[in-house]
């Protein structure tokens, strides 16, 4: 039988067409939840694959650059106009080039920053501003443990990226909780998805991972979707400011 944890409520989850963002998606709309599917556009086929998945009445396709405020205002705006309210908002979308750190441009550097940061500052600023009007609200950020641990030479701008992330979700945390809206992060480690699947495919590499992960195996896009919703659930009314790791014991 379904859980109806969410009933009532309306999440928008950004990068929600593909991967983690996905299962974190599909797991909202089977416990009770109205979703928007955030994605950059490129990804409508598979955010209306979704859509007939979870059924049409449940959620909505949100294209746009979350890294640009008015693409960011015209997301929120759809998602009210549609659904009514915003109670969760989950800012998972993210990019993660490989590049060497004497190769990667300022534009590269930019554009890694832009998605993977200032997206969660403008997607919280604008939600926050219509939870502190309406009772309150859950802010969650997918980051990574990139953010506390420098993992790769060639992910100099998406280590980075995910530092300030987590900072920002403990600025943010203290920040709106007079408004009654929870701030917290998930921290994968490797989850296999279309943005890695180059890298793990190298011979060795998910062997590598796996040899240096205490729990001795891959985590999966259901493991993060899972953290998320507790995260977002009344079971953490009394969490904020948090960042759970979620990657098999890899930084302990």
């Amino acid at each position: 039988m379904a859980s109806s944890r969410f009933d009532g409520k309306v999440a928008i989850v950004t990068g929600g067409a593909r991967g983690i963002g996905r299962a974190i998606v599909e797991a909202f709309a089977r416990e009770g939840a109205r979703v928007g599917i955030g994605h950059s556009g490129r990804s409508e086929d598979a955010a209306q694959e979704i859509i007939r998945t979870v059924g049409k009445d449940r959620a909505v396709s949100l294209p746009g650059d979350v890294a640009d405020a008015k693409a960011v205002k015209a997301i929120l705006d759809r998602t009210i106009s549609t659904f009514g309210r915003i109670d969760i908002l989950v800012n998972n979308a993210g990019i993660c080039p490989f590049r060497d750190v004497l190769d990667v441009t300022v534009e590269e550097f930019d554009r890694v920053q832009a998605v993977n940061t200032r997206s969660i500052f403008l997607m919280s600023q604008g939600a926050a501003r219509f939870m502190k009007d309406h009772g309150g609200g859950v802010i969650v950020n997918v980051t990574s443990i990139s953010g506390e641990r420098f993992t790769d030479p060639q992910q100099l701008a998406y280590c980075t990226s995910k530092a300030a992330a987590n900072m920002l979700t403990r600025g943010l945390a203290v920040t709106l909780a007079p408004y009654n809206i929870r701030v917290n992060a998930v921290l994968p480690g490797t989850i296999p998805t279309d943005i890695n699947e180059d890298v793990l495919a190298r011979p060795g590499v998910a062997d590598a991972i796996i040899k240096q992960t205490p729990l001795k195996c891959l985590g999966e896009c259901g493991d993060i979707a899972s953290a998320t919703l507790f995260l977002a659930s009344d079971e953490a009314k009394w969490i904020t400011g948090t960042l759970m790791v979620v990657d098999g014991g890899v930084i302990a």
